[in-house]
């Protein structure tokens, strides 16, 4: 029997799909290697690695996360965070969907400096600022998404990766997602994709609005 520390992470498609409707094949996160699907055990292994990572070098994730994603600056950065921080994964293979470790990454940083009761202000439209760009169909959904349920998205960065939790709160925002399709167009994501998707749009829409960490107070005295 395989050992947790030696399981394949990755995108695979899970059983459980979010029956949101079906982009282009382009658009569906594919396993590009061979082995087992991931299992909830394996989403949650790379959910820990992101937040080892981010809280090791923030400074050094967050202009990654700065860049376009669609770039191959961008995922030669991804790659090299996480190879220079083996120290925090568990012994054996570590393999994985960069979208996936960007967005516990992004994740990460989001919970460990905004409150769960203040996404809202750190989203909402700014009129004072230029209109933010999206890069494509999924990253539109998902900037329309956080701002139409901040609340709702808070809700899902307060749950554990792979748990009956975050299906809950995926499920309680599908109306929301749905709602924010263009014209004719439809979606089949996983749950770690969407929720990933949707964590690094809340991200993006922080950063873009001007969000600076919270630093610690400095010592009485």
């Amino acid at each position: 029997m395989k050992s947790t520390a030696s399981r394949i992470l990755a995108a695979a498609l899970l059983a459980a799909c979010l029956p949101i409707a079906a982009a282009s094949a382009a658009d569906v996160p594919r396993a590009r290697f061979g082995g087992d699907p991931s299992t909830p055990e394996d989403i949650r292994i790379l959910a820990r690695f992101s937040r080892c990572v981010a809280d090791r070098q923030a400074s050094r994730a967050r202009p990654i996360l700065a860049m376009d994603y669609r770039s191959r600056d961008y995922r030669s950065a991804l790659r090299r965070l996480a190879e220079s921080n083996w120290g925090c994964a568990p012994l054996g293979t570590l393999r994985f969907s960069g979208v996936l470790f960007a967005g516990g990454l992004a994740e990460a940083l989001l919970n460990a400096s905004i409150g769960p009761d203040a996404l809202a202000a750190h989203v909402a439209i700014d009129p004072a600022r230029a209109p933010i760009a999206a890069r494509d169909e999924n990253e539109l959904m998902s900037l329309c998404t956080v701002r139409a349920a901040p609340a709702e998205i808070s809700a899902l960065l307060q749950t554990e990766a792979a748990s009956p939790q975050e299906a809950a709160a995926l499920r309680a925002l599908i109306p929301h997602v749905t709602s924010c399709l263009a014209a004719g167009q439809r979606l089949s994501l996983n749950r770690p994709f969407l929720r990933s998707v949707l964590v690094l749009a809340a991200y993006r829409l922080s950063d873009h609005n001007g969000w600076a960490p919270v630093r610690a107070a400095a010592p009485a005295g």
